[in-house]
């Protein structure tokens, strides 16, 4: 199985019939973590990747890449569009605890009694078809008091990693639904990993204002872009299956 896409591609073709949706899982909450007194809104992020839906043929896997941003990898995954990551983000915000609330709305006509607001660009959401090259994740993020529409955070984040085969172990050959879920889940881990080292450098601005202090253990926004060190990348894509 040495290129996932075109393996998957071809079980499509024969007429396999799965389930490709892609839906974010926010991660557990730390239930003792810090905790602003603060409102926050989340909008629609803006698309700032390259011009492209899918580069290269199945027939060269090395030179095949999706930009996840503008299309879907059919039979495997869904667009991961920019509205997409701006919910998810919203989610994982506010299934942290760390906030008073977080919500997402569709503009700042919808802004109520937010302190502040967050607006985003994704740079980046490709994925290749080879085990030699990585997957790029990238999101650029600011965060603006609502009152004065100042600028008072900006964070870049970003994710290069490459897939490996390990991570399909177990599926089989042909079982397309088992490397859906693997694939899933490891996307996954990357936005939760994303997301937390955002989260936690968001908290670091902000928690001086209320008179909290940030540590290594203040809050769950401390998490690493890959799982725990005791945890392996099986345990961790069973964790997320399972929607803890």
């Amino acid at each position: 199985m040495r290129y996932l896409l075109l393996l998957l591609g071809v079980l499509v073709m024969a007429g396999c019939a799965t389930n490709s949706a892609f839906i974010y899982k926010p991660a557990v909450p730390v239930t003792e973590g810090l905790k602003l007194p603060i409102s926050l809104a989340v909008l629609p992020f803006m698309d700032g990747t390259e011009d492209f839906t899918k580069r290269g043929s199945i027939f060269n896997p090395e030179s095949l890449y999706y930009n996840l941003a503008k299309a879907n990898i059919g039979g495997q995954v869904t667009s991961l569009t920019p509205d997409l990551w701006a919910k998810a983000f919203a989610d994982d915000m506010a299934s942290s605890g760390d906030f008073r609330s977080v919500r997402f709305v569709y503009g700042q006509s919808e802004l109520s009694d937010e302190d502040f607001y967050i607006e985003g660009t994704l740079k980046k959401a490709t994925v290749t078809a080879s085990w030699a090259l990585p997957n790029e994740f990238a999101l650029s993020l600011q965060a603006l008091q609502r009152a004065d529409k100042r600028l008072i955070w900006e964070k870049d984040v970003m994710y290069s990693g490459k897939n490996t085969p390990a991570m399909y172990d177990g599926c089989g050959a042909t079982s397309i639904q088992c490397m859906q879920d693997r694939n899933h889940a490891d996307v996954n881990r990357v936005m939760r990993g994303l997301f937390a080292e955002a989260r936690a450098d968001l908290m670091r601005t902000l928690a001086p204002r209320y008179g909290k202090k940030t540590g290594t253990n203040a809050s769950s926004a401390g998490a690493p872009h890959t799982p725990q060190p005791q945890e392996t990348v099986d345990e961790e894509i069973e964790r997320i299956l399972k929607g803890q």
